[in-house]
């Protein structure tokens, strides 16, 4: 399952670990848009697969930010 970024911003950091188990509703990452601080939060209980972004990096909304294999 991809996630995707909710808003245009920056990611300030991330959360888990890629491989990390999650269940729905735990934050993955945080991101900054327009100086708010936007948490990422996991649609569904899974597995991590892995992050498609670092802190620092800048994204478009609804790009893929990370891929939860549930």
């Amino acid at each position: 399952m991809d996630i995707k970024s909710p808003a245009v911003g920056k990611v300030l950091r991330l959360a888990v670990a890629s491989g990390a188990q999650v269940a729905r509703g735990d934050e993955l990452m945080v991101i900054e848009s327009m100086k708010v601080e936007i948490p990422v939060k996991a649609p569904a209980s899974g597995r991590l697969v892995e992050f498609r972004v670092k802190p620092g990096d800048q994204i478009q909304r609804n790009s893929v930010i990370a891929v939860i294999e549930a």
